[in-house]
């Protein structure tokens, strides 16, 4: 769990700096001495830019799901890391020779081999963790994301005001993707069965906990018709689209809202882009711990546990986006405060829609993620665009960031209405190992119960 951490971690460290780096590629104005080269990209370059690693992040989602379920994922993250960590480390030169149309190939790239991350994680996820610590430890290894975005944000505004300027982000993160990989490779197994340093009593009661064996996991085939016949995905995608928006709208712009919007130092913006997702860390730790100690109390079904929190995290996160649009760069402290508030209730999606792919399908969570999150990443596209078209070359226009706010706090509430009416927390019949013999043996156990109507003309045919 600790080294699935440290990969979320590296991976969202090298996709979040580039929020900060454009800023320092861009920003005439500032001068530190340094030699790098400054661009004259406007704002919807810009927009492109940082939307281009989603392009391929949306576009492999689904095969890294099947990739995760078939090859493990601890290969699966390993090529991730390397990849990663090579394509950071040439990203200098890369903008240097191609300009901003070999940057975003170069961020299609990255995304493409980091479209693996949660979908194996969450195969891994559901390899490893019994029902009974499957919250509390699914948030802590997801926490790591908020842990990648909290270093990057001021780290690379530290690292922009070097001599080597806003490359030295590139090359330390690109170090720190390679250690990684290092210890990703030494210290992990996709399964409990293969990890060298556990005891015997320690994979029986794993794998007792999840009640079926890792090579049933391997062989049994991914049932795909029943998988997309199930309403309990489809309210998880509404859930995924509105949250992935809304995330992403933050993770991308926030470092520009602070700066621009709200008059504040690109050291400063950088530094206080990191306290809202220290608020998100502490949510996500948090509601882990409570819904679990809820659920094995008794207090709760598991299913209405899920629909609180994810509340806790769409309906309350978006009250205070709201609250948000109303606030000016003299409100900074407010501001600021707000943002930690409305991150700490989006942390509490750890405990709604982020974990439910495991309570359906232990076996293909992974599948369930990539489906989910191919879905998301198609927000995760459009939400830059949207705002720079919005804001059209002026984040200074503080009336078109109310219009952003008020948008997408919308597309949260009303995503998450969809969660609540539809989603569900029971393990699906077609996650069972031998769920195709079941369903030869006896086609009527498998078989939805027939209404009135067909249950009278079926007696009728019969006399």
């Amino acid at each position: 769990m600790i080294c699935m951490s440290f990969c979320m971690v590296a991976l969202l460290l090298a996709r979040s700096s580039m929020g900060v780096a454009i800023l320092a590629m861009t920003d005439h104005k500032h001068h530190n001495g340094s030699t790098a080269e400054v661009y004259d990209w406007d704002k919807k370059i810009q927009g492109l830019i940082l939307s281009s690693f989603f392009w391929g992040y949306m576009c492999m989602q689904i095969p890294a799901g099947v990739l995760a379920k078939r090859f493990g994922g601890k290969p699966i993250l390993l090529v991730a890391l390397l990849a990663n960590g090579c394509l950071t480390g040439l990203f200098p030169t890369l903008a240097s020779v191609g300009g901003w149309p070999l940057v975003c190939v170069t961020r299609v790239m990255m995304g493409l081999t980091q479209a693996c991350l949660f979908p194996a994680s969450h195969t891994l996820l559901g390899r490893w963790l019994p029902t009974s610590e499957r919250t509390t430890y699914t948030g802590i290894v997801y926490s790591g994301s908020q842990v990648g975005t909290i270093i990057a944000m001021p780290l690379s505004g530290l690292l922009a005001e070097t001599a080597l300027g806003w490359k030295m982000i590139f090359y330390v993160t690109s170090a720190i993707m390679f250690l990684t990989a290092a210890m990703w490779y030494w210290f992990s197994a996709s399964t409990p069965g293969q990890h060298s340093m556990m005891t015997e009593e320690e994979k029986t009661y794993i794998e007792m906990g999840l009640d079926t064996s890792s090579e049933n996991k391997r062989r049994q085939p991914t049932p795909w018709k029943e998988i997309f016949k199930s309403g309990a995905l489809w309210a998880i995608v509404a859930s995924h689209v509105g949250g992935s928006a809304v995330f992403i709208l933050f993770f991308v712009d926030l470092p520009t809202y602070l700066e621009r919007g709200m008059n504040i130092s690109l050291t400063n913006s950088a530094t206080l882009s990191a306290l809202p997702f220290v608020g998100m860390w502490f949510g996500s730790i948090g509601s882990g711990i409570l819904c679990q100690k809820i659920y094995n109390r008794g207090l709760l079904a598991l299913g209405t546990c899920r629909k609180i929190f994810n509340s806790l995290a769409m309906f309350g996160g978006g009250l205070g986006i709201i609250a948000l649009a109303f606030l000016g760069p003299e409100h900074k402290n407010i501001v600021v405060a707000l943002l930690v508030l409305v991150f700490f209730l989006v942390g509490c999606i750890s405990a709604g829609f982020m974990v439910n792919h495991l309570d359906l399908s232990p076996q293909f969570a992974g599948v369930l993620l990539s489906l989910t999150n191919f879905a998301g990443g198609i927000g995760s596209i459009v939400t830059p665009v949207i705002t720079s078209f919005i804001l059209r070359n002026d984040p200074t226009d503080i009336s078109r960031w109310r219009i952003v706010f008020l948008l997408f706090a919308s597309i949260g509430i009303g995503c998450n209405l969809i969660y609540v009416i539809f989603g569900s927390a029971d393990r699906q019949p077609w996650d069972s190992p031998d769920f195709k013999d079941k369903r030869k043996a006896d086609p009527e156990e498998m078989t939805p119960v027939l209404d009135k109507k067909e249950e009278k003309e079926l007696e009728a045919s019969k006399h």
